[in-house]
């Protein structure tokens, strides 16, 4: 399959000079990182590139970008299987395209006790994996993807998700070439102080790399981060790799662009290494 892009134009702008173009007005901004952190996972935000593209770079930008790329995302459009792996063909931006890992993304798929299902019905509208390709890409052009969405689960569903992946790293020796992006923004209109205020819970959680504290305090605290579910996913697969540190690399909120406090939707960018 190729997947056309359904976001351009819209969430970032369309071509890849403009892309480019849009992505050099914030970069100077960017402190360069003395070092690339060697990062297993990342969590990087799916809003327009307005709102959250400089928070979201900052965040590849102080990393070594892979050559094996998983990109979860939440499900924001209902459509499709509630774990679906798009499993063959490439995202395609019109002059430029990223091709799928199809090797990777049939090993999570049939793994032993995988929920994974080959699926592309949810992948057609979905933003919250297409909007990180392009800013990935602007760093590095050699890479391939598995793009997985995943609608709400339990929290053992999670623990299966992540044993499924885990699983797969290991079998085609991957897990010192892969990079997990768990794709999510933070609290939604609410105050800046309240989003701020809710957003410290769950970034505490996942800098102590606890995925099922995660979980649990977005629920408990009614936090509403849409990609809380990818977050605890790659948690855990991290772990489950021996990664044990985790770096918050920049925190904002949309209120920065807009000027209005009153309602905001908050970003992070967080490491994982």
């Amino acid at each position: 399959m190729i997947r056309k892009a359904a976001a351009m134009g819209y969430f970032y702008p369309e071509g890849l000079n403009n892309i480019n173009n849009f992505i050099d007005s914030f970069k100077a901004d960017i402190p360069v990182a003395d070092k690339k952190i060697d990062a297993f996972g990342i969590i990087s935000p799916h809003a327009g590139y307005v709102y959250s593209g400089k928070i979201a770079y900052e965040g590849y930008s102080s990393i070594g970008i892979k050559n094996n790329i998983i990109i979860i995302g939440p499900n924001h459009t209902g459509m499709g299987a509630d774990y679906s792996v798009m499993n063959k063909g490439k995202y395609d931006f019109k002059d430029f395209s990223v091709p799928i890992n199809s090797k990777l993304a049939d090993a999570i798929i049939d793994g032993a006790d995988s929920p994974f299902i080959a699926d592309e019905q949810a992948h057609l509208r979905e933003h919250s994996v297409e909007v990180q390709i392009p800013l990935i890409y602007n760093l590095k052009k050699d890479f391939s993807i598995v793009p997985i969405v995943v609608s709400f689960i339990r929290y053992i569903d999670v623990l299966n998700v992540s044993k499924a992946i885990y699983n797969a790293l290991k079998k085609l020796d991957l897990i010192d070439d892969v990079l997990i992006v768990a794709s999510s923004d933070m609290t939604h209109y609410e105050s800046a102080e309240s989003a701020k205020y809710k957003d410290d819970i769950a970034i505490k959680e996942i800098l102590d790399l606890n995925s099922q504290g995660l979980y649990e305090k977005v629920r408990l605290n009614d936090i509403t981060m849409c990609g809380f579910i990818p977050a605890s996913i790659m948690l855990n697969v991290a772990k489950m790799a021996g990664r044990t540190k985790a770096k918050l690399i920049g925190y904002t909120n949309s209120g920065e662009v807009t000027g209005d406090y009153s309602s905001v939707v908050g970003y992070s960018s967080i490491v994982v290494y």
